[in-house]
C-alpha cells in the first residue's frame, strides 16, 4: 500500500514539476483552453440564466406546472346572473377536492386616487394562494393572508411604479390611498411585489371577497376577465379539473357551463417546453469544447516529441511505462484544472455583472446565486475532461520513445 501510495505521489510531484520547467510552454498551450472554458462557461451560464429567465416568465403569466382555468358563462349566451355565487362553488369545489392551491384570478383597470389626480390602475383580485401559483416575489411588505379578509381598511399590494406615483411612502408608516368606486373606500398599502425594469405603470393586486373587491367592476370592453385557476397536479390535473367544473355544473344547475383548460406552458408546448434551447446551448458547449481540446492536443504532441531526449534518458534510469504515461497525462490534466478554474472566474466576472445579467434575463427575478453553480462545474469537468483527452495520445507517443532515442537527439 505504502509503494502505490508512493508512485502515487511520486507522479504527481513528477507532472507538477514538469509544468513548473516548461511553464512557458504551459502557458501559451493553455491560453486557448483558458479561454475556451471560459466561454463554455459563459454559454452554460447563459443558458441556465435563460432557462430560468423563460420558466419564470412563464410561471409569472400562466402559472406553474400544471394550472387550470375555470371559466364560467351561461348557455344562452348572457351575463352570470350571480358571478359571485358561481366562484363561490368553485372555491367549494377545489376545497372538496384537497387543492391546496386555488385562486380566483379578476383583472381590469381600476381608479385610484393619488395625490396628483385620480388615474386607472390594472388591478388584480386574487386569493392568498396566487402568489405562489405565479411565482409572485416580494421586494417589501408581505403578501396577503386569510386574516387579511376581515381588514377594515382592506390591504392591497403594489409595485413599485405605484409607490412612486404616490410619493414613495415607506411601508412602515402603513401609507393609503383611495379607491373610487361603489363603494369607496381607503386602502392600506402592505407590500410592494417584484416586478421587471421595464413595468413602468403602476399596477396592485387586492384580495378578492373584501370591501375593496367588491368595488371593482370586470369590463370585458377594457380587457378585464374574471376566472378560478387551480394548480394541480399534471398527472391526471385534466380530470380533475374537469370534475371540479363538472360539479359546479350541476350544483349551479342546468344554465350555467363551466370550462377547463391547462393555462401553464405545458398546454401550448409538448413534452419539455425549454428542449429546444438545452440542445442550442449543448451544441454550442461541444463545439467550444472541441475547438479547446484540438488546440492543446497539437501543442502537447509537439511538445513531447521535442522531450524525445528527456524521456529517453529517464526510461535509461528505470522509469517505467506505466510512469512515463501517467506523468504526461497528468501535465495535461494538471494544467487544464489550472486553466479550467481560471476560466470559469472569468465566465462568473462576466454574467454576475448586473448589466449582463439584467439583459439576459430581461429584468426577471430568478433568484439563486449571480453566477450558476452548474456552470462552474461544467466548466471545472470539461477542462479536466479535454486534458485527460488531449494528454491521452501524447501520453501514448511517450511510452513508446526508447533509449535508443535519447542518443539519437
Amino acid at each position: 500500500m505504502n509503494g502505490v501510495f508512493s508512485t502515487v505521489v511520486g507522479t504527481f510531484v513528477e507532472s507538477w514539476q514538469e509544468l513548473r520547467v516548461h511553464r512557458g510552454r504551459v502557458v501559451l498551450s493553455l491560453v486557448g483552453v483558458t479561454i475556451a472554458v471560459a466561454s463554455l462557461a459563459v454559454v452554460v451560464g447563459f443558458g441556465s440564466l435563460a432557462e430560468k429567465a423563460t420558466e419564470a416568465f412563464n410561471e409569472q403569466y400562466g402559472g406553474r406546472p400544471a394550472t387550470f382555468q375555470l371559466t364560467a358563462s351561461t348557455k344562452s349566451g348572457d351575463a352570470l346572473p350571480d358571478e359571485d355565487a358561481v366562484f363561490d362553488q368553485l372555491r367549494a369545489g377545489a376545497a372538496r377536492y384537497d387543492v391546496s392551491y386555488a385562486s380566483e384570478a379578476a383583472e381590469g383597470p381600476r381608479k385610484v386616487q393619488f395625490p396628483d389626480g385620480v388615474g386607472d390602475v390594472w388591478t388584480k383580485t386574487v386569493d392568498p394562494g396566487y402568489a405562489e401559483m405565479h411565482r409572485v416575489r416580494m421586494a417589501d411588505g408581505s403578501w396577503f393572508t386569510e386574516s387579511d379578509r376581515d381588514r377594515l381598511a382592506p390591504a392591497i399590494i403594489v409595485n413599485r411604479a405605484f409607490l412612486d406615483r404616490l410619493g414613495d411612502p415607506d411601508l412602515v408608516t402603513h401609507p393609503t390611498v383611495r379607491l373610487p368606486g361603489t363603494p369607496a373606500v381607503t386602502a392600506v398599502v402592505v407590500g410592494e411585489y417584484k416586478t421587471s425594469e421595464y413595468d413602468t405603470e403602476p399596477g396592485m393586486f387586492q384580495l378578492a371577497r373584501t370591501t375593496a373587491a367588491a368595488g371593482t367592476v370586470v369590463d370585458p370592453e377594457m380587457g378585464g376577465s374574471r376566472t378560478f385557476e387551480v394548480w394541480i397536479p399534471a398527472s391526471g390535473g385534466k380530470q380533475l379539473a374537469k370534475r371540479i367544473a363538472s360539479d359546479t355544473e350541476r350544483t349551479l344547475g342546468g344554465g350555467v357551463e363551466v370550462t377547463a383548460s391547462r393555462m401553464d406552458a405545458g398546454a401550448t408546448v409538448d413534452g419539455d417546453p425549454l428542449g429546444p434551447l438545452r440542445c442550442v446551448i449543448a451544441a454550442v458547449s461541444v463545439l467550444v469544447l472541441v475547438l479547446g481540446g484540438l488546440g492543446l492536443l497539437n501543442v502537447s504532441l509537439v511538445s513531447v516529441r521535442q522531450r524525445i531526449r528527456e524521456i529517453g534518458i529517464r526510461r535509461g534510469v528505470g522509469a517505467s511505462a506505466g510512469r512515463i504515461f501517467v506523468a504526461v497525462l497528468l501535465e495535461n490534466v494538471l494544467g487544464t484544472a489550472v486553466a479550467g478554474g481560471i476560466g470559469v472566474m472569468l465566465g462568473a466576472a462576466v454574467l454576475s455583472n448586473e448589466t449582463v445579467r439584467t439583459a439576459i434575463t430581461s429584468g426577471a427575478d430568478i433568484g439563486g446565486a449571480p453566477f450558476p453553480l452548474e456552470a462552474a462545474f461544467v466548466g471545472i469537468g470539461a477542462a479536466v475532461f479535454v486534458g485527460a483527452l488531449a494528454g491521452l495520445l501524447p501520453a501514448l507517443v511517450a511510452v513508446r520513445v526508447k533509449v535508443i532515442d535519447a542518443i539519437r537527439y
